[in-house]
């Protein structure tokens, strides 16, 4: 990876990092509506950033307030 600490600009990962990586996270229907996708659950997404990028995937709630963060 060339030792990226966060994903290209441009790119639905990075969109999805700015919104996990601030200090109260996001919440589904938050990150829907900046990346156009429908999903259920970022709970994989979440987990990968974290992963790759470095962090502690959170999250709290259900339904569309769900929200999810990286510490």
């Amino acid at each position: 990876m060339g030792g990226q600490t966060c994903p290209r600009p441009g790119t639905k990962a990075r969109i999805e990092w700015e919104l996990l990586t601030r200090s109260r996270g996001a919440t589904r229907e938050q990150l829907d509506k900046a990346t156009g996708w429908k999903a259920y659950s970022y709970i994989n997404d979440t987990k990968g950033l974290a992963k790759r990028y470095g962090g502690t995937p959170r999250w709290e709630g259900q339904g569309p307030g769900r929200r999810f963060w990286i510490e």
